[in-house]
């Protein structure tokens, strides 16, 4: 056995008496600092993921922009499916009641493959249009009834009125994320071209990947064959707000629960601190005999991680168990008129343990190291001397 992890073991089952107290409550500290952070990242990975996939639901994975006039995606790899798209901001209006809204014409034959939108109705033909709850709600409409929409940029003479259509509400969609059910409105590309004069042609395509497929090889691809003539932008891209928000957020919750560490590692360094007290003479015996100060320092240090590496153990236990109990049954209900879902999500991604594991033992290390520097450092002939 090594003699360092020998004298760590005598000095751990000696002092079990004195600094017990605090000893515990660093442990209890580690423990609940790492099953609080688990917890909470894998609730924030959960919801990311829920806005991602409900994001990419709505807009694909890719989007091509710019010259859209001779733009074949045929021999690319990787490419599920593809929608053609003309948008542009309209008004849709019932009698006094207006709302200012995104008019997105589409391939109506691709609707129901390409977007996973929770519609109740049917996706719109010639002459129809799908829309979001809220507005629905605010206009007190319902699958069946008739709207007026138009287009104030694209009226076609100086001092008229841009051209109406009056269509019917084939289907309510109902996302419920960001502002969506009150911003979009779905038509065919052919009401489209009808009401989006001033625009010679598509605005873009939106591109749904294969699950397997590598989305920067497959944006390296396009670019190759289609060079600097179109944008190509990801859902990190085109909501790259909402992107650095949570990145904050995470960054936020990590540091906030880190505090938890900082009041554990405090508890743990008065502990250790107490024990080199104790044990000043022993130190002074040991490095009478040829002990080196890295010698002292690793013994103080495999006490630091013996007292609170339990703490972690069990926290980190307790942590992964909960997140996966939770995934596999959802015990833990949340209200899904609030939110769109009824139980609490989480995942839990290898690089968050890597996380979570990397600061406890990190606050760990630094305790042990900033309270077993004036023991190693000690004279021999002062530790010798040390009256407790």
């Amino acid at each position: 056995m090594n003699w360092e992890k020998k004298v760590s073991n005598r000095f751990s089952e000696s002092s079990k008496r004195q600094g017990w107290f605090s000893g515990l409550f660093s442990m209890i500290g580690m423990g609940v600092g790492c099953f609080a952070m688990i917890v909470s990242l894998s609730v924030m990975n959960g919801f990311e993921s829920l806005v991602h996939d409900k994001l990419k639901g709505f807009e694909g994975d890719l989007r091509l922009t710019g010259d859209m006039g001779n733009i074949s995606i045929s021999g690319i790899n990787g490419i599920e499916s593809t929608m053609p798209f003309m948008e542009r901001r309209g008004v849709i209006e019932d009698g006094k009641a207006q709302r200012v809204v995104s008019l997105k014409a589409v391939d109506v034959d691709k609707m129901n493959f390409f977007y996973h939108l929770p519609l109740r109705g049917e996706s719109p033909k010639k002459g129809e249009v799908a829309i979001g709850q809220d507005i629905a709600y605010r206009l007190g409409k319902d699958v069946g009834g008739e709207i007026m929409v138009y287009s104030p940029i694209d009226q076609s003479f100086g001092f008229g009125l841009p051209p109406k259509m009056r269509m019917t509400i084939s289907g309510i969609f109902s996302t419920r994320i960001l502002d969506y059910d009150d911003r979009f409105v779905f038509m065919s590309l052919a009401d489209g071209k009808k009401l989006f004069k001033r625009k010679s042609g598509l605005d873009g395509i939106d591109l749904r990947l294969t699950p397997e497929s590598d989305l920067t090889q497959i944006r390296s691809d396009l670019y190759k064959k289609f060079g600097n003539s179109i944008s190509i932008q990801s859902w990190d891209d085109m909501n790259r707000s909402l992107v650095n928000a949570m990145k904050m957020e995470r960054i936020g919750t990590i540091v906030i629960l880190s505090l938890i560490f900082l009041v554990a590692a405090f508890n743990l360094a008065a502990t250790l601190s107490l024990i080199s007290i104790q044990k000043m003479k022993e130190v002074g015996i040991l490095k009478s005999m040829g002990a080196s100060t890295m010698s002292i320092q690793k013994i103080m240090i495999r006490l630091g991680l013996k007292r609170a590496g339990k703490g972690v153990f069990y926290g980190f236990l307790f942590g992964v168990g909960l997140v996966g109990f939770q995934s596999q049954f959802g015990m833990i209900p949340i209200p899904s008129d609030i939110y769109f879902i009824d139980a609490l999500p989480m995942v839990l991604f290898p690089k968050d343990l890597f996380i979570v594991i990397s600061i406890s033992f990190l606050f760990i290390l630094t305790a042990s190291i900033i309270s077993g520097w004036k023991l190693a450092h000690t004279q021999i002939k002062d530790a010798l001397q040390w009256a407790k």
